[in-house]
Parts: structure tokens; C-alpha cells; sequence
């Protein structure tokens, strides 16, 4: 990297901007400029997640769906050249808790993914999907469509999918998008299959047997593939972590349990009255379980063995007004039945319940992240739950904020974080080589979180669509189920 000299800059803004500009590009070599230019972004500001900064006005070029150069490139021309002069540039969010092609109720309208949950995740500026569980062919030809759409530079999501998740038995049923091994050699093939078919990693659900999750994580560990998902009744995550599972979703009974000393009995217990403890149950007793010296140090052994939460905060919370006026406009009349049913049981547990659980769940996650457990950003939404794709995460990003974390962590965890766990290398960052993923906002997102509601545009797998195709793809969403 050449050494950046005062004569060139006549500011400190100017300067400090070079010193930034040269974390955002590496300390490499530039590359050749490409004969052909998709895409520049004029005078933007570009967010560093990670350091928590931006840096002055400079101009980005994307060329076949990649960030090709950062910096001064007045001289440079493109087939679109787009003057975003005051705002500021930060990387697609992702949402590593989806599912996309997954149970259906009986009698209610199926919403297609790439008429409903892909364009209004996009308009919405979440422009990496992570499905953890949905009908294996199904959601396989769904990622090989996006990915196509990618590869000619049209605005598609970067989706990563499990195929079905594997599951035991549920004392409330199971779902369509769940495989049930019954011995750990059936365990063994399902993995081997899932594998071949081309899935990105294995999912596991709940209530899996010892013997038969063992096989699970062994299987997966042969072929150095991932496992991702639940905790288990049967084990804590040190154990599942032994296993080779260094990846879960949700704040579950499973974590807080194993702060204490007899984490398998604290979890069965858990269960055992779920279905007679009435309102507010489950919020006190997850308060309940939680021992903050404990979970210290399970958290502690946790980082040091590189694991990640995806804490989906917004599963447990109140249906917001925001959350149900959309769903008013976005979802069908029949999914609407399910939407205010939740919404009302959302509010069901008293009000002291639910305010000892949020302050466990903030003490929850702020020792996760102190610890160095990397925390990412899912939602688990549905539109029985009221969930609107896209709109979802940044309620989720709002619940991390009001839990602790501040706005850049939220952010780093929506982006740079979340893509490395979802084991995309090429995304979560604004910086030359990565996928030209990107959100654009008027106002400053490392100051508040409310940026996001503004957003003036995306860049989706190269494209670059402004407010008014923002605008076209709800108008889409809400053609697709006939509003």
C-alpha cells in the first residue's frame, strides 16, 4: 500500500478519510480497471460496521455484481452512473432465520417466496436469507433460481438453505419440513443424502436422541459440514459443541439450563409445564432458569470455542402496531385469521412477566457478547405470527438495541457477523472483492437504528434499485396475495 501523504489531502477530514478508505480496500494491490463499468455510486459514504465509522464522500464501482473499486473515480464512467450525494452506503442485512418453502396450513393461501417473502425482504433492505428448514428439492431450486438471477446481474437475495431439518418426535407434532431418523445408521444416509442433494449445511430441530444426533454431527463432521440449530432436552451446547454443532438459534430453555449444575433435569422440568402454566408461563419460567454467574461461565467456554447465538428476540415479543399495520396491507385475509390470533395471545402474559423476561433476556445477551459469542441477526417470522419479511429483522434489530448492544455492534451483527456464520466469505462488507449486496440510507445507521426505516435504495446482486423499485416490489407483494 503506498504511504498516504499530507500534501494530497488538504483537510483532516480528507486524510482521515484516505486512512479509512485503505481498511475498506486491504492493503493489496488495486485491481485493473475492467474495460466495462455496471455501476458507479457517486459521493456516498461508506459504513464500517466492524470499526463503528464512515468515511467522507467517495465513489464506488460494481462491476458483475462484485465491489470492484473504492475511492476518487471521477474519471471513470458506467452504463449507470448514480449521484447519492449525502448518503451513506453499509451492507445488505441478513436474516439467518427463514422459512421459505416450509409447512403450510391447510386451507389458508400459499405465499410463493419469489412473489412475497423475496421482494419485500429486499424492499426492506435484508439481501441475505438463511432457511432453516423447508422442503429439501423445493428450497434447492429456489436458491438455483436466485442464483441464476444473480449471475445476470438481476436483483435477487443470496439465499443459503438446510433442505429439511432433523428432528425427534414433538409432543406437539411434527412439521412437513422435518426428517425423523429412527436409528443413527437411517441418521447417517439422511445426512449423506441431504449432502449430495447440495444443501449448505444441516439443520437439527428438537427432541433428537442421543445416539442418534451423535450420528447426526458425526456424519456431518466426515464431510466438514456444518451443523446449525436447536439445543436439545438431552445435552447442553458444550456438549453439542464437542459434537461438532457450533452454531444455535433462539434463547431457548436449553442454554439457561445448563448454567446450572443439572442442566438436563432444569429442561425437562421446563417442558413439563408447558402446557399447564397458564399466561405467562414460559417468561417466568426462562426468568427462572437463568443464573447470571453461571451462564458467565458456560458463555466464556462458548467463545473460546468459536460458537454463535442467533438470539430471534422478536419470536417472544409483543406484535408491534408497525408489525400488524403492515401485515394488514401484505397479508391475505385467511392469514390474517392466525396473525390477530397471535397477536392478541402475544399479549396474554402479565405485564411483570413480560418485563422480568426482557431484562433476563438483555442481561442474556450482553453476557453473550461480552463473552465473545458472535451473535447474529434471525427472525423465525412466519405470517401466522404477523412477520413481514424483511420488516421483521429490523424489529429484531431494535429488540438487540433495547437489550444492549449498540447501534454499530447491532449493525456488525447484521452484516459482517451474520454473513460469516451463514459461511458467505464475500458479504457483510462494503469493500472491494465482496458482492455488491448494499443498502442505502439518507441519515447516518451507526447513529440510530431509525436510519433504516429511510431506506432511499438498494444494490442487489449488482442491480441498483432506488426508492421508487422499492416501492414496485411491496406493489408486487401485495398483487401476490391479491390486496
Amino acid at each position: 500500500m503506498r504511504p498516504v501523504l499530507l500534501t494530497r489531502y488538504r483537510s483532516l477530514p480528507a486524510l482521515m478519510t484516505a486512512f479509512l478508505l485503505a481498511g475498506l480496500t486491504g492493503c493489496s494491490t488495486a485491481p485493473e480497471k475492467p474495460e466495462t463499468i455496471d455501476l458507479i455510486l457517486r459521493d456516498v459514504r461508506v459504513v464500517d460496521t466492524q470499526a463503528g465509522t464512515s468515511t467522507g464522500p467517495v465513489d464506488v464501482a460494481v462491476n458483475e455484481g462484485l465491489i470492484v473499486r473504492i475511492g476518487d473515480l471521477a474519471e471513470w464512467q458506467a452504463a449507470r452512473d448514480v449521484d447519492l450525494t449525502g448518503q451513506y452506503l453499509l451492507a445488505g442485512l441478513w436474516d439467518l432465520h427463514v422459512h421459505l418453502e416450509a409447512n403450510s396450513p391447510e386451507g389458508v393461501q400459499k405465499l410463493e417466496p419469489l412473489e412475497w417473502d423475496i421482494p419485500l425482504s429486499m424492499s426492506y433492505g435484508v439481501l441475505g436469507l438463511r432457511d432453516l428448514g423447508s422442503r429439501t428439492d423445493e428450497i434447492l431450486e429456489l436458491r438455483e433460481t436466485l442464483n441464476s438471477q444473480r449471475d445476470r446481474v438481476e436483483a435477487a437475495t443470496l439465499l443459503k438453505v438446510a433442505g429439511q431439518s432433523f428432528s425427534g418426535r414433538q409432543p406437539w407434532g411434527n412439521f412437513d419440513h422435518t426428517i425423523l431418523p429412527a436409528t443413527p445408521a437411517e441418521a447417517e444416509a439422511m445426512v449423506n443424502e441431504q449432502v449430495s442433494k447440495g444443501v449448505d449445511f444441516i439443520k437439527t430441530h428438537d427432541f433428537i436422541a442421543p445416539d442418534i444426533y451423535a450420528a447426526i454431527t458425526r456424519a456431518a463432521g466426515a464431510l466438514n459440514f456444518q451443523v446449525v440449530g436447536h439445543l436439545r432436552p438431552y445435552s447442553g451446547p458444550l456438549e453439542s459443541i464437542a459434537s461438532g454443532q457450533r452454531d444455535f438459534d433462539h434463547l431457548p430453555p436449553e442454554l439457561l439450563s445448563y448454567c446450572g449444575s443439572d442442566g438436563e433435569k432444569d429442561a425437562e422440568n421446563f417442558y413439563a409445564g408447558w402446557y399447564t402454566g397458564g399466561p405467562g408461563y414460559y417468561e417466568r419460567a426462562m426468568t427462572a432458569l437463568y443464573e447470571p454467574e453461571g451462564c458467565a461461565v458456560l458463555f466464556q467456554k462458548m467463545a473460546e470455542a468459536g460458537a454463535s447465538v442467533t438470539p430471534t428476540l422478536s419470536v417472544r415479543s409483543p406484535v408491534s402496531d408497525r408489525m400488524f399495520q403492515a401485515a394488514e396491507q401484505f397479508l391475505p385475509a385467511d392469514r390474517l385469521v392466525s396473525c390477530r390470533q397471535t397477536r392478541t395471545f402475544s399479549m396474554s402474559s402479565p405485564g411483570e412477566d413480560r418485563r422480568s423476561y426482557s431484562q433476563m433476556t438483555s442481561e442474556v445477551v450482553q453476557q453473550l457478547g461480552a463473552s465473545g459469542v458472535l451473535i447474529g441477526t434471525g427472525t423465525d417470522g412466519s405470517p401466522e405470527t404477523c412477520a413481514i419479511p424483511g420488516l421483521i429483522l429490523h424489529d429484531e434489530l431494535k429488540e438487540l438495541r433495547d437489550a444492549g448492544l449498540t447501534v454499530p455492534q447491532v449493525l456488525d451483527a447484521a452484516t459482517r457477523i451474520s454473513a460469516k456464520i451463514a459461511g458467505s466469505e464475500k458479504s457483510g462488507r462494503v469493500a472491494e472483492g465482496y458482492f455488491s449486496d448494499l443498502v442505502l440510507t439518507k441519515s447516518d445507521p451507526l447513529r440510530s437504528l431509525e436510519a433504516l426505516d429511510a431506506i432511499t435504495g438498494v444494490v442487489a446482486a449488482g442491480a441498483f434499485l432506488g426508492a421508487e423499485d422499492l416501492d414496485a416490489l411491496r406493489a408486487r407483494a401485495k398483487l401476490a396475495v391479491g390486496q
